[in-house]
């Protein structure tokens, strides 16, 4: 057998009831470690129960933006 290919994705999405700050601009702040690490989690939570789970490898939070 071969090793599957990974493919990497954008998902994009907003979060209502999170008011934003100018600390979600920077990736070294406590604010955006924080947010990063909760969004991290409940993505991989709800992609691994998707139709991609048996192949999904984990997200990976790299921005946020007033929108």
């Amino acid at each position: 057998t071969t090793p599957a290919t990974l493919e990497r994705f954008t998902i994009n999405y907003t979060i209502t009831n999170l008011p934003y700050t100018s600390d979600l601009e920077n990736p070294q702040s406590a604010k955006f470690n924080a947010t990063q690490r909760v969004m991290n989690t409940l993505l991989d939570r709800l992609l691994k129960e998707s139709s991609i789970g048996p192949t999904f490898q984990g997200c990976e939070t790299t921005h946020f933006r007033y929108g």
